[in-house]
């Protein structure tokens, strides 16, 4: 079983899905239970390597997704850690204040 045809995806595989197409509408039910076998297994190869392309593509640009959100990630980390560190200076400075006031 294949998915719709139809679909822009498998531009590549028009010549054969169109083949098919014409087997099954040129010949009677029983001769096209074996004379498009052959056709509808290379559009079913077709169809697969239309879809591994596709996958490597979709994996690929997912790859470069988790590039780009683990860079913005560490980013804000290093924000944080030194938002961290500058008030943490400041704090202490304000504790020293407090200390020398109360002395």
């Amino acid at each position: 079983m294949h998915p719709n045809l139809d679909h822009p995806d498998f531009i590549d595989c028009t010549d054969l899905i169109q083949a098919l197409n014409d087997c099954h509408y040129n010949l009677s039910f029983m001769e096209r239970q074996f004379k498009c076998n052959n056709i509808s297994e290379d559009v079913k190869r077709c169809l697969h390597e239309a879809r591994m392309i596709r996958r490597r593509q979709n994996n690929e640009e997912g790859r470069k997704r988790a590039a780009r959100i683990g860079a913005f990630m560490n980013g804000m980390r290093e924000r944080e850690d030194k938002d961290y560190e500058v008030a943490r200076e400041m704090a202490m400075k304000e504790l020293a204040l407090r200390d020398k006031l109360w002395k």
